[in-house]
């Protein structure tokens, strides 16, 4: 009798969840079509189009499968649930990401050769278009790279140090190899612990490793001013797992001589721009996303003048947001800086730019996005 009405009172309660949650979730629908979730950094998916056509092709059931699942009452509690559930049974990986010695990192397995080739064919195609100008390649190592032996010996991850060398085989450009410069500082905080980015002071030693190949000479880490702009930062990599066990980050802006640089930033969203006299944009450390707090979030182009060195030479650089936290620490070096953001640009580079005006190129993608990410194909483009 009691395994019965134990049964019966699964089913009533399965049927209780059922009922009740799509009914709190079209009760509390927000107001908005697309409302903005802080947490994920995106708008959430727009109700789907009802035709014929939608009908018949399932295109309008997956929409709305998309749509009820972004508004689920509750969905991130239920989430935190899943994942904590996961944890707790032992696995070391939730939603692609490892939590290991209070560290979230991105799981990376490797990288797709026939990709790769891809990306470096068009790098020396570009380089070789432009033999008059000093291209340079860094490929930026992701916290993997650096802790990935803190994970269990039998854990599948790829060696991003491969992938840096047979770049460095086999593109025809300099390239900057600034993995021993990170690895050899492993023990102090040159990565987020919730976020797949470096730190400042990574960022920083990736510059100063870099410095010679560049043509310049490093600010020493003593002329810099630092201040801890937020204490409770919490990246990408939490959003994908809503651990609150893992240490909120510190996030640092660095202050040559104590000041702000006397610069000009003109951003281009791909609707117009607009000029800035700062690098750092402090409202984004009231909302979540505030790793934007570095030039902004990811634009198609931006310029950086500095008013205070007229006549040194100029910069362009094809970057993913790895570099907006390099950035900063180059306005010492040069007059411009140009930065293109290929992911979000459709045209041919050639169209923005004039590659007359620049006296070096740097290329500075994170292992991940070179891996996975088509935008240094662009370069190829006419």
């Amino acid at each position: 009798m009691k395994s019965k009405a134990y049964k019966i009172i699964l089913v009533a309660a399965f049927f209780v969840i059922l009922l009740i949650i799509p009914v709190l979730t079209f009760i509390n629908l927000p107001e908005e079509e697309r409302p903005f979730s802080e947490n994920e950094n995106r708008y959430l998916s727009a109700f789907p189009k009802i035709s014929s056509e939608t009908y018949f092709d399932k295109s309008a059931m997956t929409g709305f499968e998309e749509w009820f699942s972004d508004r689920f009452f509750g969905r991130e509690g239920w989430i935190k649930i899943k994942n904590a559930t996961e944890r707790f049974i032992g696995k070391t990986e939730v939603n692609g990401i490892f939590t290991v010695d209070d560290r979230m990192m991105q799981k990376w397995s490797g990288y797709d050769k026939e990709f790769i080739d891809k990306n470096i064919s068009a790098i020396n195609v570009f380089t070789e278009r432009h033999s008059d100008i000093p291209v340079s390649f860094m490929l930026a190592p992701t916290s993997q790279e650096i802790y990935g032996n803190l994970l269990p010996d039998c854990t599948p991850i790829g060696s991003q140090s491969e992938l840096n060398e047979y770049c460095r085989e086999n593109l025809n450009c300099q390239v900057i190899d600034i993995f021993p410069a990170l690895k050899a500082h492993a023990e102090e905080y040159i990565y987020y612990r919730t976020d797949h980015h470096w730190t400042t002071y990574g960022a920083y030693i990736a510059y100063a490793a870099a410095a010679e190949q560049l043509g310049y000479q490093a600010t020493p880490l003593s002329s810099f001013d630092i201040e801890h702009a937020s204490s409770d930062f919490r990246g990408t990599l939490y959003s994908k797992t809503l651990d609150d066990s893992v240490t909120p980050d510190i996030m640092d802006y660095y202050h040559f001589n104590g000041k702000a640089a006397d610069i000009t930033l003109t951003i281009n969203d791909g609707y117009g721009e607009k000029e800035y006299d700062s690098l750092y944009f402090r409202e984004y450390l009231e909302v979540k996303d505030k790793y934007s707090s570095f030039m902004g979030t990811n634009s198609p182009v931006m310029k950086i003048t500095s008013n205070e060195n007229p006549n040194g030479q100029s910069i362009l650089i094809f970057k993913d947001s790895y570099a907006h936290a390099f950035i900063p620490f180059l306005v010492n070096h040069y007059s411009n800086i140009t930065i293109l953001d290929l992911r979000y640009i459709n045209a041919s580079y050639n169209s923005i730019v004039d590659m007359s005006e620049f006296d070096s190129v740097l290329i500075l993608y994170n292992a991940i996005t070179f891996s996975e990410d088509t935008g240094p194909v662009k370069l190829r483009f006419e």
